[in-house]
């Protein structure tokens, strides 16, 4: 098989791999679509190697969808020819944050696409566990956003959005969209769209928005949202997400910045707004699952982020377009070509 390999920090290839073994609780999946995503371009360019994340040589890929080819001994639940999407974190189920139902903060975790090969191969073995079930009317591009979508709803599940608020969303890349389609589902009075590039802001408009404000053209009215819903992963979305929100609001930070990166906010500010200021990462499996059921009662739309295909073999050429944001770009998606 062939897969996109990154042996090392700026040692990337599209080679040919030996297939994985499978175990007889493990399904081998065919990857006919993976996302590209920031972070993989991180762990090809050395801004994240991270040795409790990435374990090089690593195949990337943890936004994938396929088809199942072969299954263990063990496996009940899925079979062969059944379409499905995995997800990324592969757990224990008995430290205390599984437990509780934390289970992106697993003691003992593996990740797909970071200490173990993802999607960017053409076969994926992986645990019969994190295999979700597609409906036929579910395409695989909108199998790839379900571990973004994820992502984004686990914010929202904490900042809990209410019918006839005023939301604001900072930022619209893939996160940014994805938040703006969740948030619709929500009946908000409004969705007001903040971006740096008019065609963000125009792909907000076409996903619900129903305002968009370009960042240093007119100054945005402060203290009028009910919720903002941070994407952009810069110190300065956030200070405009604290100066966005109302009175007794919430913000929901979802933006990486990065390491090195400081914020600084005047030390009264949240106390002086009555505000909640809510960070959030990854996903517990039990929102990976509303997900997939968002897509399988048809409540949920995400074909339309995805703006852009590539042959996996051209995976060079995609991280150029995320780098250059040429047009609309949300989310970039990388093909098999068997």
């Amino acid at each position: 098989m062939r897969a996109v390999v990154v042996e090392a920090p700026n040692e990337v290839a599209y080679r040919e791999l030996q297939p994985p073994a499978v175990g007889p609780g493990d399904v081998l999946v065919r990857s006919h679509a993976a996302g590209l995503c920031r972070t993989d371009i991180e762990m090809m360019t050395g801004v994240f190697t991270d040795p409790r994340w990435v374990r090089f040589p690593v195949v990337p890929g943890h936004e994938w969808a396929g088809t199942v080819v072969e299954v263990g001994a063990e496996v009940a639940s899925v079979r062969v020819g059944d379409r499905v999407v995995c997800e990324g974190f592969i757990v224990c189920h008995r430290c205390g944050p599984c437990r509780r139902g934390e289970t992106h903060w697993c003691e003992r975790v593996e990740a797909l696409g970071f200490t173990r090969p993802g999607g960017y191969a053409e076969l994926v073995a992986v645990p019969e566990g994190v295999v979700h079930r597609l409906p036929g009317h579910v395409s695989f591009d909108a199998g790839v956003l379900v571990e973004p979508a994820s992502v984004v709803l686990h914010g929202l599940e904490k900042a809990r959005p209410q019918p006839g608020e005023s939301v604001g969303v900072i930022g619209v890349g893939t996160l940014g969209a994805l938040a703006v389609s969740l948030l619709r589902l929500h009946a908000p009075a409004r969705i007001v769209a903040f971006g740096v590039r008019e065609e963000e802001l125009e792909l907000a408009q076409q996903l619900g928005a129903a305002e968009v404000v370009l960042a240093g053209g007119e100054p945005p009215r402060e203290g009028d949202l009910d919720l903002v819903v941070e994407t952009a992963g810069a110190p300065a979305a956030v200070e405009l997400a604290t100066a966005l929100v109302r009175p007794g609001g919430r913000a929901v930070l979802l933006g990486i910045a990065g390491e090195g990166r400081t914020l600084t906010l005047p030390s009264d500010l949240l106390v002086g707004k009555d505000m909640s200021l809510i960070g959030s990462i990854a996903y517990p499996a039990a929102t990976w699952s509303r997900v997939v059921g968002l897509l399988a009662d048809r409540v949920l739309d995400l074909d339309p982020i995805v703006t852009h295909r590539f042959p996996m073999s051209e995976y060079e050429e995609a991280v150029r377009l995320m780098d250059d944001r040429r047009g609309i770009v949300a989310k970039i998606v990388l093909e098999h070509e068997t």
